[in-house]
């Protein structure tokens, strides 16, 4: 066994640079928050408004998570980060106990005490109570006094209604419950290379493939669809590809086809922002049946005008509209197990035969390698400072959380750079380079 150690004088710089990059990274954070003339909002803080949400804090967040992770596991014993780690899951038992009790709702006027909140959620207080004082070591909710408790700036968003607490319902309800059979889906003899979605950890909890259940569970669809728009805002917004890609330079006229875009909230941001784009939105045709009313109400010239297309398209068996500029997929191949993103991108290829310039834009989690690659960094690809991991370690925690949440539900995957020029060069695409942006990345290929 090799024992790897450091000197004094070694590990003083290690931890030097890892608390630097906090430091620096604090300070990014309140030169943003003066910039904007803007108050940092403390912990107590319920107004969501005050909150200061920039690409700057984003960037900083990530560096402070990641350093402050690493910094923690290289000094505290080993035990201990492994049993808080085995012990994660009494977060999500409690934060789906506030969501039931309604306690952020209870707390909307005021603090109260455990005794009153018990009372309306018709619980036993004692036990409430230790649910709560667990949130609170963990700031959400804050303990004003003893067993008197108020909402702050984490709890807010479990306020009834709000998108953010249906993320975190789902997520504690048919999520959780389906990483507990990941080891028993991942295991079973009989599955062994098998990726349908009838073959998951979801199936094993529930008995059902997660898209099926809902066309009887439609309560849960709705929730669903709440939730991604939620997480579609802590990747950056619906706007985040009208934002990193260099549109001002594309010519009026050009043509934007977005495949799986559902009713076209992304083409529509990307109207609003660089209006001679024309587009194309391509899913289900119920679904696009939908769409007509949201563009009908958005942009009904652009759809008079025949800016504004929507056709109906099934993916895997057939190709997207011909001829356009660009073709855009975004979230739509970590839903599908290899040999399906070949198909589907084999056929957006035989719509980018008719154009020799048109582009395909793959807009998705990239996953980076923990160590440094030299072709990463050349695509684009932004790489952590060091001592960090390459991929900045826990500060991108969600890309490898979301990897293990498509695996458990649809063997699906998020994927690394190398497995996207793989499949692209499958179905005949080359890669050309990348944009990051937020926590998502576009990927952009051509025709081989």
């Amino acid at each position: 066994m090799v024992y790897n150690t450091r000197s004094v004088e070694e590990a003083t710089a290690y931890f030097s640079q890892l608390t630097t990059l906090i430091t620096k990274s604090v300070e990014s954070v309140l030169h943003d928050y003066a910039a904007a003339s803007r108050l940092l909002p403390t912990l107590e803080c319920t107004n969501s408004s005050a909150v200061l949400d920039t690409q700057v804090i984003r960037d900083a967040v990530r560096v402070i998570e990641g350093a402050c992770a690493q910094l923690v596991a290289s000094i505290a014993p080993a035990p201990h980060i492994m049993a808080n780690r085995t012990l994660g899951g009494v977060d999500q038992a409690c934060l789906r106990v506030a969501i039931k009790a309604k306690i952020a709702d209870q707390l909307r006027d005021g603090p109260k005490s455990v005794a009153e909140l018990a009372a309306g959620a018709k619980v036993d207080a004692g036990k409430l109570g230790r649910v709560l004082r667990n949130l609170a070591v963990k700031h959400c909710f804050s303990e004003v006094t003893k067993d008197v408790f108020a909402n702050n700036r984490l709890s807010v968003c479990l306020l009834s209604g709000t998108n953010t607490n249906a993320l975190v319902d789902f997520g504690t309800d048919e999520l959780n419950t389906a990483f507990v059979y990941l080891p028993e889906a991942l295991t079973k003899p009989e599955w062994l290379g098998n990726n349908g979605v009838e073959q998951t950890a979801y199936f094993l909890a529930h008995g059902q493939a997660h898209f099926k259940r809902y066309e009887t569970e439609t309560w849960r669809a709705e929730r669903f669809s709440r939730a991604m728009i939620a997480y579609t805002g802590l990747q950056g917004g619906t706007d985040e590809i009208a934002r990193i890609y260099p549109w001002p330079k594309v010519s009026p006229g050009t043509t934007f086809c977005d495949i799986g875009g559902a009713v076209g909230h992304v083409s529509l941001a990307l109207r609003k922002m660089h209006p001679h784009v024309k587009v194309v939105v391509q899913d289900m045709a119920s679904v696009v049946e939908d769409g007509h009313k949201l563009w009908e109400k958005e942009d009904p010239h652009g759809l008079a005008k025949g800016d504004v297309r929507l056709v109906a398209i099934n993916f895997l068996e057939n190709s997207p509209v011909d001829g356009c500029d660009f073709y855009y997929l975004k979230h739509v191949l970590h839903d599908w197990p290899e040999a399906d993103c070949v198909t589907i991108l084999t056929n957006i290829k035989k719509a980018m035969i008719k154009k020799k310039t048109s582009k395909l834009l793959i807009h998705e989690f990239m996953l980076h390698d923990a160590t440094q690659h030299a072709n990463h960094a050349a695509a684009g690809a932004i790489l952590a400072p060091p001592p960090l991991l390459a991929n900045f370690g826990t500060g991108a925690q969600r890309r490898y959380m979301m990897d293990i949440n498509m695996l458990a539900c649809y063997n699906g995957a998020e994927r690394t750079l190398d497995d996207f020029i793989r499949i692209g060069n499958a179905a005949g695409l080359q890669f050309s380079r990348l944009w990051e942006g937020g926590e998502v990345t576009v990927m952009e290929f051509a025709c081989a």
